[in-house]
């Protein structure tokens, strides 16, 4: 089950992203790495509707880089755009200081 993100962008816009099941599985590939703390804690509560605070989105949106660095240091294929949308997701969340909030 996918977990759609929102974050407020005006009165009444909100900027909308989504971690599809597929985004899910490959970002399993680093849960419990130590290099990665918020995202292994956003996979660890992905069914609990967690709300990201501006400065965990900071976090996110970095180790989102540090992941896609890493697959590519392996020559491991993973799907770029999703995780560059996600980034961009994260960055402006946190650049306009806005909280995250999550549904299933």
């Amino acid at each position: 089950m996918a977990l759609n993100m929102y974050y407020k962008n005006g009165i009444i816009r909100k900027t909308r992203s989504q971690i599809s099941d597929e985004l899910l599985t490959t970002l399993y590939q680093i849960h419990n790495n130590a290099n990665f703390p918020q995202l292994t804690w956003l996979i660890d509560n992905f069914y609990e509707n967690p709300q990201i605070q501006p400065n965990v989105a900071k976090l996110l949106a970095d180790e989102v880089v540090a992941f896609e660095r890493l697959l590519l240091s392996l020559h491991l294929p993973f799907p770029m755009l999703p995780l560059q949308k996600l980034y961009s997701f994260f960055t402006g969340a946190a650049t306009s200081g806005q909280v995250i909030y999550t549904s299933n």
